[in-house]
């Protein structure tokens, strides 16, 4: 007595894309770690020493309007100058609020001296530091922030600060930030 074999359409139409997407999936991964493999631009390397780049912004501030002392600190464990550069930005919760009202300002910055006199605008929305900023020193930039118009009081204002350091030597500024800096005994002087 022969025996017929019964075989279910149903499972072999479900088994055949499985197994043509697994082709794929095999054919097409190994096709990508081969690229992958040969096309490598992880692999960028800098032969400048980074150190323990250990710069803290510090800020004490009074809610709202008024004092707002915004600092920048060296960490002591850092235990190497850097250089730094510094932006800020200033933003309203209602975004068809302008900062400027018949070309005045509406929130003035109270900068400091050490502000005014030793940073340096590089045109590029960054202020740069004509110093190093030595292991365990403060440089403070701003020390307040007032509102000059009362019917912007109904808006919340927000002023962002960013910041980035880098060991003091005209390679890292060059290749980090793209600058051209020379550094002699803690004076750093940029060329924009």
């Amino acid at each position: 007595m022969k025996r017929l074999k019964k075989e279910s359409k149903g499972k072999k139409m479900l088994l055949m894309p499985v197994m043509a997407l697994f082709a794929v999936i095999g054919v097409g991964g190994i096709g990508l770690l081969v690229y992958a493999l040969s096309h490598n631009n992880s692999n960028i390397s800098s032969n400048i020493p980074l150190g323990q780049a250990g710069v803290d912004i510090i800020e004490d501030s009074d809610e709202g309007f008024g004092k707002r002392e915004i600092s920048f600190k060296n960490r002591a464990e850092s235990n190497t100058p850097m250089l730094l550069r510094i932006a800020y930005s200033e933003t309203w919760d209602n975004a068809s609020v302008s900062n400027t009202v018949n070309g005045v300002n509406v929130v003035t910055k109270n900068w400091t001296q050490a502000f005014t006199d030793d940073f340096q605008d590089g045109g590029d929305g960054w202020y740069y530091y004509k110093k190093t900023l030595a292991p365990d020193e403060t440089v403070q930039v701003l020390s307040s922030i007032a509102l000059t118009d009362n019917s912007y009081l109904a808006y919340d204002y927000d002023l962002v600060f960013r910041y980035e350091a880098i060991q003091p030597t005209a390679e890292a500024a060059q290749e980090l930030w793209g600058k051209t800096v020379v550094v002699t005994d803690g004076v750093a002087t940029w060329t924009f």
